[in-house]
């Protein structure tokens, strides 16, 4: 178009400028020299750039949907019914937009459908994108864990997740929706379990450069147990003097466990090679969950040799069943990591399975039972109970699980803190330094609450993961 001027300014000055009287968007958006900017200036700068990204996606997908719309009212108009026109618009419509975004006709299809679900059934969470509250990630995952919720409970179900989203990571949105969702949804969980259970496979899938993902659809309970134990050895493993990362020695050892002749001479496996298996310690924390080997294995206890030559693994899993649920109440269980199972196998795993740490909760209160005593360092039930309660590392976005972390004073036991579960919390090793270190300070006023402060001064206040609805402070 004649006339029209738009594009990149100086990238010290400006984001995007134009002067297009007839074009799409108009005006200027600019910012000070980045080079110009302190410290806080730049962390703030990045939280409006963060702003701004989620306008934009907000606008995006109402674009998106209108485009498809309009494809599928222009084939209507030449004629098509309305079948045809539903059926090759969508498909037309995404032939269009990808060339525009310089993407694949598929990958632009699902762009267009995760703009209609978005625009057309979650109001709620485009306004919230729109202001920047929440994150194209956070939107998506709000919409897609409605799957299942009665249509009548969306609009609470939406509204509950979006206070949620606006103040926490998508993994544990997409956590704290799963046990939401449980509450809701109209069917027993063990009805949809023995459903899935049914459809459980395996599958492999090529990829490039000689590679190919494998893959498992499995119960929680066995997925978690099995990633747990992976975990645990990767981790024995990894010492000065590997040169393997962690995600490098967990693919050796599951390929070993599947493949290989770990039975008979675990000193040939590729997971073995440095340094020699047979320590008989686990990497895992200093103290924390009983540390029983996953069920199936046949080793006898922590620290003794199973029958696939690896010593030293234990799959540490926590599973947190109400007293009702043990005695044949409906109520779902806690698996650590997961959210919410299904009574039948929540008692199953407290009655049989010994590598599961089992953590008795009060029926009306929710809390753990018997966690008293005060002291230097946590007795082992009240280390349970708040890795239980935390979940996950509590510095702000870290999704280390709680059973991988250290269990820390909030207020520092040589300040006066005391041993209590409103002055602990779950911090991983990295974040705990980070508090030792002085660039991070921690205060938890009521248990489980904790607000840290960053090295800049910026506050963000985290919440424990519910355990089941009803849950409260433990008795002391």
């Amino acid at each position: 178009m004649a006339g029209k001027r738009s594009g990149w300014v100086s990238e010290e000055t400006a984001l995007w400028a134009s002067d297009s009287v007839m074009g799409p968007l108009a005006g200027q958006l600019s910012h000070h020299p980045v080079t110009k900017r302190d410290l806080v200036a730049s962390l703030e700068c990045v939280e409006e750039l963060a702003t701004l990204r989620a306008w934009v996606d907000a606008q995006e997908a109402k674009l998106l949907t209108h485009i498809a719309e309009l494809t599928v009212g222009s084939l209507m108009e030449d004629g098509y019914g309305t079948l045809v026109a539903q059926e090759y618009g969508e498909s037309l419509a995404a032939a269009e937009i990808g060339p525009v975004l310089r993407i694949p006709d598929a990958s632009a299809g699902k762009l267009i459908e995760q703009s209609k679900l978005l625009v057309n059934f979650f109001p709620a969470t485009v306004e919230a994108l729109q202001l920047g509250k929440i994150s194209r990630r956070h939107a998506l995952t709000v919409a897609q864990e409605s799957c299942g919720v009665p249509e009548q409970e969306i609009p609470d179900f939406e509204e509950q997740l979006l206070e949620i989203a606006r103040g926490t990571t998508v993994a544990k949105l997409s956590n704290r929706a799963r046990r939401l969702r449980e509450l809701m949804h109209p069917e027993a969980l063990t009805v949809r379990r023995e459903k899935k259970i049914r459809e459980r496979s395996v599958a492999v899938d090529p990829a490039s450069d000689g590679m190919a993902w494998l893959s498992a659809y499995l119960p929680a309970e066995e997925a978690y147990g099995i990633m747990h134990r992976i975990d645990g050895t990767a981790r024995t493993l990894n010492g000065p003097d590997e040169p393997r990362t962690l995600g490098q020695l967990r693919a050796d050892i599951f390929s070993d466990l599947l493949t290989h002749t770990c039975a008979t001479d675990p000193t040939t496996t590729t997971a073995n090679r440095q340094p020699a298996l047979g320590s008989g310690s686990s990497s895992g924390p200093s103290a924390g969950a009983s540390s029983v080997p996953f069920p199936g294995s046949s080793a006898g206890s922590s620290g003794g040799s199973s029958s696939d030559g690896y010593r030293g693994v234990a799959a540490r899993v926590f599973v947190t069943v109400p007293v009702m649920t043990l005695l044949g109440g409906n109520e779902p269980a806690e698996l650590d990591g997961y959210g919410p199972i299904d009574p039948d196998t929540a008692r199953k795993l407290a009655g049989h399975a010994p590598s599961f740490t089992r953590l008795l909760t009060h029926p009306e209160s929710g809390a753990v039972l018997s966690v008293g005593r005060t002291r230097y360092k946590p007795p082992k039930d009240l280390q349970d109970w708040v890795r239980v309660r935390d979940k996950t590392c509590r510095h702000p976005g870290c999704n280390r699980t709680a059973v991988r972390c250290e269990i820390d004073h909030t207020t520092p036991w040589s300040q006066g803190g005391e041993t209590c579960a409103d002055n602990l919390g779950a911090f991983c090793k990295r974040h705990h330094l980070f508090k030792t270190m002085g660039f991070w300070k921690h205060r938890q006023p009521v248990e489980g609450t904790i607000v840290s402060t960053s090295l800049t001064g910026r506050t963000y206040t985290t919440h424990p993961e519910p355990i089941h609805a009803q849950a409260q402070a433990p008795p002391f």
